[in-house]
Formats: structure tokens, C-alpha cells, sequence
């Protein structure tokens, strides 16, 4: 936390807070999922149980994020270069369905997981490719689109 001279006062930035912070879940869950593969199990879990714990506070941070900034929060999700960071939220949560099914034999939080990843995964895809599709006003392409575009991919492969 630092100094936010606009509020006056210690602030989390939840209003500046990045679309794209699930992609530490992704990351750890799918380095856990290795170790496990090169069998170095307590590696495995351990990230599995930060993975976890890092997945629960993202989520409170998002929800938070969403409740007191909802015109920022939403208004990312259909910005050409903020809006598909969107799509770590499905990775992420798919990558964590994979570690209670593989690393932990929890058939039943890993189904639920997958289900909310494919909930997320229609919801964000209809809404952010059809907020730019039907935009007015459009970024050339050399300024509208980056590697994160890329994310939408990537959530996808993690529900499959």
C-alpha cells in the first residue's frame, strides 16, 4: 500500500488495479502441474496451496475492485488494450480446476471450478468481442491490439 495523495490516505489502487492479475494463478498452477509431472510432489502442492490462497484474495480484490469502481472496472473489459487481460480469470481458474483434479483427487471442486471457467469464459467472450466489434470509435491496428489478445486463446485452451 502507498501514499494516495488524491484520497488522502494509504489506498490499495484498486481503481488502477490490473484486468490481467489472474495470470499469477495461471502461472503458479501451471508450474505446480509440472513439478507434479517431474515428480517433485511437494513442490506440486505447495503451489497448489498458494495458488489457492492467491486465487481467494484476487477474487476478493476484483470484487472489491468491481463494487467501488464499477464504471472503471467495466469500462476495462471493453478497452481494446485492457479488456482481453480479462481472459486470465478463465485461464487461471481453469489451471486451478486441473490442481484439485490432478494434484489433490477433488473430482467435485475441480468440475465446479471448470463450470465457473466456462461461465467466464462466455460471459467475457461475448462481452468484450462484442463491445469492440460494435464500437464507434476504434484503435488503428498498430495501437488496438497486443500480446494480450492472446489471452483469449489461452483461456480457451485451459477449459479444454
Amino acid at each position: 500500500m502507498t501514499a494516495n495523495p488524491r484520497k488522502g490516505g494509504l489506498a490499495l489502487h484498486l481503481e488502477d488495479m490490473s484486468p490481467a492479475y489472474f495470470g499469477l494463478v495461471m502461472a503458479t498452477g501451471i508450474v505446480s502441474l509440472a513439478a507434479f509431472m517431474m515428480e517433485h510432489p511437494d513442490i506440486a502442492i505447495a503451489l497448489f496451496y498458494l495458488n489457492i490462497v492467491q486465487y481467494a484474495v484476487l477474487c476478493l480484490l476484483y470484487g472489491l475492485r468491481a463494487w467501488h469502481y464499477p464504471q472503471r472496472f467495466f469500462g476495462d473489459m471493453i478497452a481494446h488494450l485492457r479488456g482481453p487481460g480479462y481472459f486470465t480469470t478463465v485461464a487461471g481458474t481453469g489451471i486451478l480446476a486441473s490442481q484439485f483434479m490432478v494434484l489433490h483427487e477433488n473430482v467435485t471442486a475441480g468440475a465446479g471450478l471448470w463450470m465457473f471457467a466456462i461461465l467466464l469464459w462466455v460471459g467475457l467472450t461475448y462481452t468484450i468481442f462484442t463491445a469492440f466489434t460494435v464500437k464507434r470509435s476504434k484503435p488503428t491496428l498498430d495501437k488496438g491490439i497486443n500480446g494480450g489478445w492472446l489471452l483469449a486463446v489461452v483461456a480457451t485452451q485451459a477449459l479444454s
